[in-house]
């Protein structure tokens, strides 16, 4: 069964999304490792791009594949409660054995937040880039 999964994230405390061999604290690394604990199997992602580190994600799409089946509104609610709270399922569905995450994608939208105040809200500081003048 194949899942497709829209997913949010706060990338400030990751060190990127895509997994890598010396850093364990990517967002692929933290949902396979909980989806994995759900399913009791090895499960990888496939996501629809990569962000770098510190960089956040509003819907960002990627699938998975498992022999088990889990209704999606069950397995959303699971992952939600066992990831960290910056990272959060914002939906699941089944989709057919064509998709793929990364093929599919019709468009992909990148916001980039620039401040120039003299005022810095230092709440801004994770989401936007501050440029002095």
């Amino acid at each position: 069964m194949k899942y497709k999964c829209i997913v949010s994230y706060d990338g400030y405390s990751f060190n990127g999304y895509q997994k890598q061999k010396h850093d364990k604290n990517t967002i692929q690394e933290v949902i396979e490792k909980t989806l994995s604990a759900i399913f009791k199997e090895k499960i990888i992602i496939f996501g629809s791009g990569r962000t770098d580190k510190q960089v956040h994600a509003y819907g960002q799409v990627f699938h998975f594949e498992s022999s088990k089946q889990i209704p999606a509104l069950n397995l959303k609610k699971a992952l939600n409660e066992m990831l960290p709270l910056a990272i959060k399922i914002k939906k699941i569905e089944v989709v057919d054995d064509a998709f793929h995450a990364r093929y599919s994608s019709h468009k992909k939208v990148y916001v980039y937040k620039i401040k120039n105040t003299k005022n810095e809200n230092v709440f801004d500081n994770r989401y936007y880039a501050y440029i002095k003048e």
